[in-house]
C-alpha cells in the first residue's frame, strides 16, 4: 500500500482539543495508522491524519464539524532497523522527488517501520510506482 489518504486540519491550540479530535473519530469507528501534531507557539496547529478508510474519516470529520483537506501520500513500509528511512528518502532523492514533509513510528519490537512521505501531486504516482 504505497499510497494512502491524509486528513489535513488546523486545529485551536489548546489544552483537550487533540484529545476531543480522536474521542470524535473513536465513536465513529476511525482508524488511525498515524497521527502527526507538531509542538507550535501560534494559536492554531496542523494536524496529519493518516487514515485506514477515507470515506468514513470525511464522514466522521465532517458530522463533527471540522474543517480538512484529504491529500494524497506515499506510505511506505519499511524494514525496522538502522537505515531502512535512509534508503528510501535516498531512492526518492535520486528520483528528483523532493520529500515536503515526513513522520514515521515503529513499536520497537515490530518488524516494520510505517513512514508517511508527502511528495508534490506530479511525482506521487512515481514515487508509488518506485515502492511497489
Amino acid at each position: 500500500m504505497p499510497k494512502a489518504t491524509q486528513m489535513n486540519l488546523k486545529l485551536e491550540n489548546k489544552i483537550g482539543i487533540l484529545a476531543t479530535l480522536c474521542r470524535d473519530l473513536a465513536d465513529m469507528g476511525v482508524n488511525l495508522l498515524g497521527l502527526s501534531a507538531p509542538e507550535t507557539a501560534a494559536k492554531t496547529g496542523p494536524i496529519r491524519l493518516l487514515v485506514t478508510n477515507p470515506k468514513l474519516a470525511e464522514h466522521a470529520l465532517t458530522k463533527a464539524g471540522y474543517k480538512f483537506v484529504a491529500e494524497e501520500v506515499l506510505y511506505v513500509e519499511l524494514k525496522n532497523r538502522p537505515g531502512a528511512l535512509a534508503k528510501a528518502v535516498e531512492k526518492l532523492a535520486k528520483a528528483k522527488i523532493d520529500v515536503r514533509y515526513a513522520y514515521a513510528t515503529a513499536y520497537s519490537k515490530a518488524q516494520k517501520t510505517g513512514a508517511v512521505l508527502a511528495v508534490d501531486s506530479d511525482s506521487l504516482e512515481k514515487a508509488v510506482r518506485m515502492f511497489r
